[in-house]
């Protein structure tokens, strides 16, 4: 119910845009309307968690009431306009769509409504979500802000939050985490929306706008991310948000598209660190065409864009800089995942192939296997070590698999549909015939050149890509439907695509539609478990007897960045019960919050503990804790 007040706001905000008060785009188009509110929407929700949090107000009321003035803010904008621009809107009648058209929209609404259900039936249970996207936000919703404070987890602190900034107010505004995987959703419709729109600057026609949206829109790895609480799908939109906005820009040259450009600029930078590397190629291009257009003036755009972005990651870098005494992430972090210094031609390479090869999966071992085997006999022509600790993150061993699973799925299809439609298009001279697509190309390519030569292989790299797959979408679609003169061939083939898709609709690793543990069939207590069900018993154990004693302040002893906090928080009834939970024994560079107000002032009743070697007890501020109940690998330590 609360959780409609912000979405009120955003609706009304896509009325005015839609009535023409600022020309985003297509004049009375829903899909460029939307996507206008979204820049407007995200603002807010950004500038606002950051100005609460600053207040200490991160909380139900104040957020209410800023939604509330948000939404009767825009409300009265759009009533004035209807009062003094009394011209109804025009909206558009349903055109007559063919066939194919036809099919296309209904597999789109298929992909949403399928998707729709999971996310909201489904639990959050992803390995990061687990650790560190929802525990932060917990946190954050107890300490009433943003700031870092001390943890086990330290990913709690240094990774990007934009996307856990609208987790946070889904959570609170929702009284819990029901609508919490409708971030990443809403994400996925936004994408589809916006890819449409890049097509339709390519010169795209109606046919070919659907096939860009469904194409978008039956990426595996997408799918599986539109259900949870990751923020890949995020990070995608605001991406696809920023080039459609620099589109627009390169065309007709305007404050109010650098504003849009520059704060989805920003929120997918504050959302994930890869959109540095994937949006740089789009912001070269955009700023050489504006000066090539504009001269002397173009300066201002640039300027607005970079401004705005900067302006939107500053409290996040801030934070970082006084802990780690770095924007980004902490030595420690950019030495597993980053690389850094020069590397040589040949490992560049190795790093390509291998991110190319978690989409070669099959459902064939054999052929896995096979082609497994093939790139590392590449490596060894290379004379490269796959598995070298400059380009891999941990030494981790290269293996091609086919997975259901949101953080490792590969796009089999849409890999090899990419790479054959853009090498005709470069091979053939006459297919490239549509304004900025070969730039545009370029420019997807330099984004992926940009993360092999910076980012370190890992397992997981594929969710990283799935920003790029919606990136291509227009691509392939304006490709295919301008240059291949049998419709019946590119139906066939865009039916190929779109079915193969489906299997993850239905087998989400995670949160199926069918089969016995099916997300009807399992309550939702058991649904955080999915991943780990070993460890069920034992966490739910720790939560009773803690509660069964009547103590609401609870510390948290964990081990390293891969523990599962959340189900804790779960099983201890937060965010409704009074419970107060904060991390002791922390020994990483955050511990030195432990003697800042208010968590100086903390003295737990109780510590759940996962290190072995505090079995034998320990003290904390001048308390002994006993160990009282054990459970696998966990612990409760009660205070004498």
């Amino acid at each position: 119910m609360y959780l409609s007040v912000a979405f009120l706001s955003f609706f009304f905000t896509f009325l005015i845009f839609y009535k023409g008060l600022h020309k985003f785009g297509d004049h009375h188009c829903a899909r460029a309307s939307f996507m206008a509110a979204s820049t407007v929407w995200g603002f807010l929700l950004i500038i606002s968690t950051e100005i609460l949090s600053l207040l200490g107000a991160l909380s139900f009321g104040p957020l209410v009431t800023f939604w509330g003035i948000a939404a009767a803010g825009a409300c009265l904008i759009y009533t004035s306009l209807r009062i003094f621009r009394p011209e109804p809107i025009a909206f558009k009648t349903a055109p007559k769509l063919s066939g194919f058209e036809v099919v296309l929209l209904s597999y789109i609404a298929f992909i949403f409504a399928a998707t729709a259900v999971i996310a909201l039936i489904g639990a959050p249970n992803n390995w990061d979500s687990m650790t560190y996207h929802l525990p932060r936000v917990m946190h954050w919703i107890g300490n009433r802000g943003v700031s870092h404070y001390p943890t086990n987890i330290t990913f709690q602190l240094y990774i990007n939050p934009g996307a856990e900034f609208a987790l946070a107010h889904f959570i609170i505004l929702g009284g819990g985490d029901r609508a919490a995987n409708f971030v990443q959703w809403l994400s996925m419709a936004g994408s589809v929306m916006g890819v449409s729109l890049i097509a339709g600057r390519f010169g795209a026609d109606r046919r070919g706008q659907l096939i860009a949206a469904a194409l978008a829109g039956s990426v595996p790895m997408g799918i599986l991310q539109s259900t949870s609480t990751q923020n890949d799908y995020a990070a995608a939109f605001w991406l696809v948000s920023f080039v459609y906005y620099a589109l627009l820009l390169m065309d007709t040259p305007k404050k109010a598209t650098a504003l849009a450009a520059g704060i989805s600029l920003g929120i997918a930078v504050l959302v994930k660190s890869t959109a540095y590397l994937y949006a740089f190629p789009v912001l070269l291009w955009c700023g050489y065409v504006l000066i090539k257009k504009s001269r002397a003036r173009a300066w201002l755009p640039v300027f607005i864009i970079l401004s705005l972005a900067l302006m939107l990651n500053i409290g996040h870098y801030v934070r970082n800089l006084s802990l780690y005494n770095h924007p980004i992430a902490p030595e420690i972090y950019r030495d597993k995942t980053t690389i850094r210094g020069f590397v040589s031609l040949p490992l560049v390479i190795s790093n390509a192939i291998k991110n190319a090869g978690l989409h070669m999966g099959t459902p064939s071992d054999g052929i896995n296997k096979a082609t497994t085997g093939a790139i590392q006999r590449v490596h060894e022509l290379m004379r490269v070590d796959i598995r070298d600790i400059r380009t891999t993150s941990h030494r981790l061993p290269f293996d091609i698999q086919f997975t259901f699973n949101e953080d490792s799925a590969g796009n089999f299809i849409h890999f090899w549909l990419i790479i054959i439609c853009a090498a005709v298009f470069f091979i053939r001279r006459r297919y490239r015939n549509a304004p900025g697509m070969a730039i545009y190309a370029v420019s997807l390519v330099a984004g992926f050149v940009l993360m092999c030569l910076f980012i370190k292989w890992q397992p997981w790299n594929s969710r990283y890509h799935l920003a790029l797959f919606v990136l291509w979408t227009p691509f392939i679609a304006t490709f295919l439907n301008s240059n291949i003169n049998s419709k019946a061939i590119i139906n066939a083939a865009i039916a190929v695509v779109l079915l193969s898709g489906l299997p993850w609709v239905f087998l989400n690793e995670r949160r199926p539609l069918i089969g016995k543990d099916n997300i009807f069939a399992t309550d939702r207590a058991s649904q955080y478990f999915i991943s780990r069900p070993d460890i069920k018993a034992s966490y739910t154990g720790a939560a009773s007897i803690i509660q069964s004693k009547g103590c609401t302040n609870i510390g948290l002893s964990l081990p390293n960045d891969d523990t599962w906090e959340y189900p804790l928080w779960i099983l201890l009834n937060r965010p409704t019960a009074k419970a107060r939970i904060e991390h002791v024994n922390v020994r990483n560079a955050s511990a030195r919050y432990s003697t800042q107000y208010p968590f100086n002032n903390f003295v737990p009743c109780a510590v759940i503990s996962l290190r072995p070697e505090e079995r034998a007890g320990f003290v904390l501020k001048n308390f002994e804790y006993v160990k009282e109940w054990e459970s696998g690998p966990v612990m409760v330590l009660f205070k004498r």
